[in-house]
C-alpha cells in the first residue's frame, strides 16, 4: 500500500521524489516514510492557509465616513433673540411664587453639604451672570452652557426645548416652519388657549408674532413661502372651538388681526387634544381651491394640560396618519404635582386673586414622587419645576415629530439646566405602556405606591415650642402635637413597605430617573420616620420626668434638631441609612430636583434635645368698640369674590 503512494507521487510530482530520494528502489523504512509523508501534508495545508487569509483581506475594506449632522438635523439650535425681554410685572396669569431666575444650584443651608457642582472647578461655584449668546445663523449648532436657562435645547421628537421666553420660542419656530417648507407648501395651524390664565400672554404674544415670519422672510433664500407658499390659520379654543380666520390666509395683517381678537373662554375648560383632533379632521390634508396640497403643522400655545387627556392617544393617530407635527408652546410641568397655583389679576376690576388653582403636571403618565412636608424653617419645595412638560402635552410633541417648547409666561422660577436634565426624561409612552412597564418592576412599583399613599393631606411640622410642663395646657399642647406626630408617622410605616422591600432590586435599575426616584423616596421616608419617633420620644421624656428651669427668665421648652438619636439603635441604623441614600442622590444626581429636595432634608438632623426658652404671653385684646363691631359686620355681610375658572 505504502509503495503505491510512493509510485503515485512519483508519477505526478517527479520534483517530490528527488527532493525525497524516494525511488522505487530504495530501501527506506516504513517509519520514516510515514513521517515524511506526514511532514509534507502539514507543510500543504500551512500554504492552503496562507493562501485563504490573503484572500479574506483582499475582500473586507475599512473607512471613515464623515457623519456630521446636517443642518437640518442639528440637535442644540438657537436663535439670536432680538425682541425686548418679557416684562416681569404680574399681570393677567402670573405665576407664583417667582424664585431664582437661574439654575437651581445648592443652597445657602446646605453649605455643610461635600457637594461639587463640576468636579474640574475647585470651588465647585457656577457664574450667576448670563451670557449672551453670539449667534450668527439660526441653523448653526449651539451647545448648551451650564449657567444660562434662557437657552433651546432641541431633541425633536422626543423631547423638551428650553427657550428665552415666548419671545425665544417663536423665534424658533420660525426655523421649524423653515424646515417644512422645504418639504413642499405649509399650513401653520395656530391654536390658542383662551382662558384668563393665559390672556396677558395671548396679547403680548400677538404683538411679537410678526416677528416668526419677518425671520422667514429673511431666511427663505429660496423664497418657498412666497406665492402663497405658506399659509395660516388660528384657532381659538376654550371649552368650544372657533377658526379666527375664515380660511388659511397668506396676509400678515389678517393673521394678527385674528390672533388679538381671540375671545376669553370664562368656563375654565380646555378642550386641548378634541380640538387638535378636529383640526386634523379638518385641514390635517388641506387643499387650495387651485388643487394645491399643503402639508400642515399645528403650533398649541397653552400653560395647561386641558381637560380632555382621554383624547390623547387619538389626536397622536390622526397625527400620525395625517403626517402633521405637532408643536407646544407652554410652561414647565410641576416635580411630581398635578396642581399648580397662579396670581390673576382680573382685567376689569383689577382685583389679584391670589393662588389660583391651574392644571399643570405632573410630568409623567403617574404621579412618581412623595408628596411630604419638610419639617423646620425653609423652602417646602410644593411648586418646583420639572425641567420637562406636562405629560400628555409632551407625548403630543414626541410622537408626532413635533416640540414641547417650555416658555415661561410672565416670569420665571427655578430651573434645572436642560442639558442635564435630558438623561432624566420621563417616559413619554403610552399610558397602556408606561403601567405594563411599572407593572414588571417591583422597585418602580413601590415609588408609585408610596406616591399614591402620601398624595394625602398630611400635617404638617408639630409644634417645637412648649409651656412649662407644671402650666395647665401642658397636657392638651403636648397630646395634640404628638398626634400629628403619629399620624404622619403611620402614613409615613405604610409607605415604607413596598420600598423595603424592593430594596435589594436597587442595584439591577438602570434608568438614572428612576434611580434617583428610589433613592430619594426611601431617603425622604426614612429620615420623617426617625423624626416623628424621636419626637415622640422627646415628648414622652419630658412627661415623664419634666426638668427644672435653670434660667430664672425661662418659662417655656423648645425642641431643637440634635445629631443624637436616642430612641433605639434601630431607630439609630435607619437614620445612617437615610443620611447615606440623601448624600448618594446629592452626589450622582446634582443640579437636579432630586439633588434639591435632598439637601432640604439634610438641612437638620434627625434627633432632638430639648432647651430652655421664653415665650411671651398671649397678648389679649379688649377692644370691643363700635368700629371694630362695625367692621366686622361688614365682612360679614361683604359677598366673597370667587375666584375665576382658569
Amino acid at each position: 500500500m505504502l509503495a503505491n503512494l510512493l509510485r503515485k507521487l512519483d508519477t505526478r510530482a517527479p520534483w517530490l521524489g528527488t527532493l525525497l530520494g524516494n525511488r522505487l528502489d530504495l530501501e527506506v523504512p516504513a517509519y520514516m516514510v510515514s513521517l515524511t509523508v506526514h511532514a509534507l501534508f502539514l507543510v500543504l495545508l500551512a500554504l492552503a492557509g496562507h493562501r485563504v487569509h490573503q484572500v479574506v483581506q483582499r475582500e473586507f475594506h475599512s473607512q471613515v465616513l464623515d457623519s456630521a449632522l446636517s443642518a437640518s438635523e442639528s440637535t442644540f439650535q438657537d436663535l439670536d433673540q432680538s425682541a425686548e425681554p418679557p416684562s416681569m410685572t404680574p399681570t393677567a396669569g402670573s405665576f407664583a411664587p417667582n424664585l431664582a431666575t437661574t439654575i437651581a444650584s445648592i443652597p445657602s443651608w446646605a453649605g455643610a453639604i461635600p457637594v461639587t457642582a463640576d468636579p474640574t472647578q475647585a470651588t465647585g461655584t457656577v457664574s450667576p451672570e448670563l451670557a449672551r449668546l453670539d449667534v450668527r445663523r439660526a441653523t448653526e449648532i449651539v451647545l448648551p452652557t451650564a449657567t444660562m436657562m434662557g437657552q433651546a435645547v432641541s431633541i425633536k421628537g422626543n423631547g423638551a426645548e428650553h427657550v428665552g421666553g415666548v419671545e425665544g420660542a417663536i423665534d424658533r419656530i420660525a426655523v421649524e416652519i423653515l424646515h417644512r417648507l422645504e418639504q413642499g407648501r405649509t399650513l401653520v395651524i395656530w391654536a390658542f388657549d383662551a382662558s384668563g390664565s393665559l390672556q396677558a400672554e395671548r396679547q403680548r404674544l400677538s404683538k411679537h408674532i410678526e416677528t416668526v415670519y419677518t425671520h422667514i422672510t429673511q431666511l427663505d433664500e429660496n423664497h418657498l413661502s412666497a406665492d402663497k407658499g405658506l399659509l395660516t390659520l388660528v384657532v381659538a379654543f376654550g371649552q368650544d372651538r372657533k377658526a379666527m380666520t375664515p380660511k388659511p390666509t397668506a396676509e400678515l395683517s389678517e393673521i394678527l388681526k385674528a390672533m388679538g381678537e381671540v375671545p376669553t373662554d370664562e368656563t375654565g375648560v380646555e378642550s386641548t387634544f378634541t380640538t387638535v383632533a378636529e383640526i386634523l379632521r379638518r385641514w390635517g390634508r388641506y387643499k387650495d381651491s387651485a388643487g394645491q396640497v399643503y402639508h400642515p403643522m399645528i403650533i398649541v400655545v397653552t400653560d395647561e394640560v386641558g381637560d380632555d387627556e382621554n383624547r390623547l392617544e387619538e389626536s397622536i393617530e390622526l397625527a400620525q396618519r395625517n403626517k402633521v407635527p405637532v408643536y407646544v408652546l407652554g410652561s414647565q410641568s410641576l416635580f411630581g404635582r398635578v396642581e399648580g397655583y397662579m396670581d390673576y389679576v382680573d382685567p376689569k376690576t383689577k382685583h389679584v386673586f391670589q393662588g389660583v388653582s391651574v392644571h399643570q403636571g405632573p410630568e409623567s403618565a403617574m404621579l412618581e414622587q412623595i408628596r411630604l412636608p419638610f419639617w423646620y424653617h425653609g423652602p417646602q419645595f410644593d411648586i418646583l419645576e420639572a425641567g420637562f412638560g406636562p405629560y400628555a402635552l409632551s407625548r403630543l410633541a414626541s410622537a408626532t415629530g413635533g416640540i414641547y417648547f417650555v416658555t415661561r409666561f410672565t416670569g420665571q422660577r427655578m430651573g434645572f439646566d436642560p442639558a442635564r436634565m435630558k438623561e432624566y426624561k420621563p417616559d413619554w409612552v403610552r399610558r397602556d405602556q408606561y403601567e405594563a412597564a411599572i407593572a414588571r418592576s417591583p422597585l418602580r412599583q413601590a415609588v408609585i405606591n408610596a406616591a399614591q399613599i402620601t398624595q394625602q393631606r398630611l400635617p404638617g411640622m408639630p409644634t417645637l415650642v412648649f409651656p412649662a410642663a407644671e402650666s395647665p395646657e401642658f397636657k392638651e399642647v403636648m397630646a395634640a402635637n404628638q398626634a400629628k406626630a403619629e399620624r404622619t408617622a403611620y402614613t409615613v410605616d405604610e409607605a415604607l413597605g413596598p420600598i423595603t422591600a424592593a430594596a435589594k432590586l436597587r442595584d439591577r435599575e438602570t434608568s438614572r430617573r428612576w434611580q434617583a426616584h428610589f433613592d430619594l423616596v426611601r431617603g425622604r421616608l426614612l429620615a420623617m420616620k426617625v423624626r416623628c419617633y424621636e419626637y415622640n420620644w422627646a415628648c414622652a421624656r419630658i412627661k415623664k420626668d419634666p426638668p427644672r428651669f435653670k434660667n430664672p427668665k425661662a418659662n417655656a421648652w423648645r425642641l431643637v434638631p440634635d445629631t443624637a438619636i436616642r430612641y433605639s439603635e434601630k431607630a439609630a441604623a435607619a437614620a445612617r441609612d437615610a443620611d447615606r441614600l440623601l448624600h448618594r442622590v446629592i452626589q450622582e444626581h446634582p443640579d437636579t430636583p432630586w439633588a434639591l429636595l435632598a439637601q432640604r432634608e439634610l438641612k437638620d438632623p434627625f434627633g432632638f434635645k430639648w432647651v430652655e426658652t421664653y415665650m411671651p404671653p398671649p397678648q389679649r385684646n379688649d377692644n370691643n368698640g363700635e368700629a371694630a363691631q362695625r367692621k366686622k359686620r361688614n365682612m360679614t355681610e361683604a359677598k366673597p369674590l370667587v375666584p375665576p375658572k382658569l
